[in-house]
């Protein structure tokens, strides 16, 4: 019980701190009232294909604007960040310079773009997360999948992205997609559009004590997945976007697992599941680096309905909300705490297939990673202390491509402490973790490469008393 009341009084501290600390900052701030400097132009250097603008349209301010001499250090380099966080390049710089008249200011930025082509072989693990396949799958190579996946990240100089995958091994996936961030002249109009093909011969049938049962025949196909989905997306200005996506779902499985090993895999013994289904989503990011936020917030909320047609075999609603608040406290030292739930109609038992909770992707409570908890609702708030203790930048000789010329690196320190609910009305006999209180806290390293690249290898103690070691990377693609 000691355990379990300190996860909640530290959960609430860490949440406290956000109310009472953003309130003494701005107390301070808005006690000074300085000069302001005019910007008579920007100017852009380095991007010889990424359209110029593109690159205005990240920036908060244009020709004309004014802005407090006070702030313009940390406008400059939030808005560098802006352009970071684009993609397209490895580094940027942005200065502002005196003008030809008194009180006015030039800006000067310089980048260097990235590579945009990135045909790179596949390789990637087919189970949920690196420590399952490394603990309980025992590394087996079986599990791992091969291929090619190439990318073209800026196709057109619009921040455009092309995507063709061929992958095979453990699963067989066919891919196909585009992403274009601004179609209209505004840039206020985005379009991303992908149709895909999956197979495999081992499939996920049932979940026992909260682990996954798995069925595999070399012979038959055990589940075939097809996909096709279009997305329009408006963001009028820098921080807001809506999304509307409708998608298409095709999913059959063998006959074994509808009529022998789970009959609810999709209900009543059936074989496919054919559904149309309609996505909102509203995204605010005031993020200052989407990779490793350091300050800032992020909002995300969607509405999904799953089946659309009366003909549809699936009708599932779910409403999903995410909030995640990014603090620096003192030189060093940020707080991250944040919440996410997800609730669902109508409240009839689901087919197992769509029951997925916690322990899926990057939803889940830290010291739990060997497990998964289904069910139909779910809720978690997350905390965690950054401390940097290492931040530089490694330069490389001449010979080295641009791009690759200089390498930052960041080590940092971590203090995590989760919470997390899972309400399983339906699928949780045997399975012990549901409807109960999760709650994991312990420690952690992370390292950030090259603006985008991340590792976090973290320590961790659940409620079971388990304490585990575990490890996850982020290439940043």
């Amino acid at each position: 019980m000691s355990h379990f009341i300190r996860a909640i009084l530290g959960s609430f501290i860490y949440a406290g701190l956000l109310v009472l600390i953003p309130g003494f900052t701005q107390a301070q701030s808005e006690g000074d009232r300085q000069q302001k400097a005019v910007i008579d132009s920007v100017l852009i250097e380095g991007n010889k294909k990424t359209r110029t603008r593109l690159v205005l349209r990240e920036l908060q301010f244009k020709a004309g604007d004014s802005i407090l001499i006070q702030d313009t250090a940390a406008i400059l380099e939030f808005n560098r960040l802006r352009l970071m966080n684009l993609g397209m390049f490895s580094s940027s710089e942005i200065s502002a310079i005196p003008a030809n008249t008194s009180g006015h200011i030039k800006v000067m930025i310089k980048v260097v773009e990235n590579w945009f082509i990135y045909p790179v072989p596949l390789f990637e693990l087919a189970d949920r997360n690196f420590n399952v396949w490394w603990k309980e799958q025992k590394r087996s190579l079986r599990r791992v999948n091969y291929g090619i996946d190439c990318n073209h990240i800026n196709l057109t100089g619009n921040a455009d992205g092309l995507k063709l995958k061929a992958q095979f091994g453990y699963s067989n996936k066919y891919e196909l997609a585009y992403k274009r961030p601004n179609i209209n002249k505004n840039q206020t109009l985005g379009l991303n559009t992908s149709v895909s093909y999956s197979r495999q011969h081992e499939l996920a049938i049932t979940t026992k004590a909260n682990k996954l049962e798995f069925r595999r025949n070399r012979e038959v196909w055990q589940i075939e997945q097809y996909l096709a989905f279009s997305t329009l997306s408006w963001r009028p200005g820098l921080f807001t976007t809506q999304a509307f996506s409708l998608e298409f779902r095709r999913n059959k499985i063998a006959d074994s697992v509808a009529q022998f090993f789970n009959p609810d895999f999709f209900l009543r013994g059936r074989t496919i599941q054919r559904h149309l289904n309609l996505i909102y989503n509203y995204t605010a990011d005031y993020r200052d680096n989407r990779p490793y936020p350091w300050k800032g917030w992020l909002m995300t909320g969607e509405l999904r309905q799953n089946g659309i047609l009366p003909t549809d075999d699936l009708h599932l609603f779910r409403a999903f909300f995410e909030y995640v608040q990014f603090m620096p406290l003192r030189k060093g030292v940020s707080l991250e705490a944040g919440v996410k739930a997800r609730t669902s109609l109508p409240r009839k038992k689901p087919p197992y297939f769509n029951n997925q909770g916690l322990g899926y992707g990057g939803t889940f409570v830290r010291g739990y990673e060997y497990y998964v908890v289904d069910g139909f609702d779910f809720g978690i708030l997350k905390t965690a202390f950054h401390i940097r203790f290492f931040n530089r930048t490694f330069n490389f000789p001449k010979w080295m491509p641009l791009a690759f010329r200089k390498i930052p690196l960041q080590l940092l320190f971590s203090v995590n402490n989760d919470i997390g609910y899972v309400n399983d009305p339906y699928y949780s006999a045997g399975n012990p973790l549901a409807n109960k209180l999760l709650y994991g806290n312990g420690f952690g390293l992370d390292i950030v490469a090259y603006y985008n690249k991340t590792a976090r290898l973290e320590y961790t103690r659940n409620h079971l008393g388990e304490w585990g070691f575990y490890v996850r990377t982020s290439t940043g693609f």
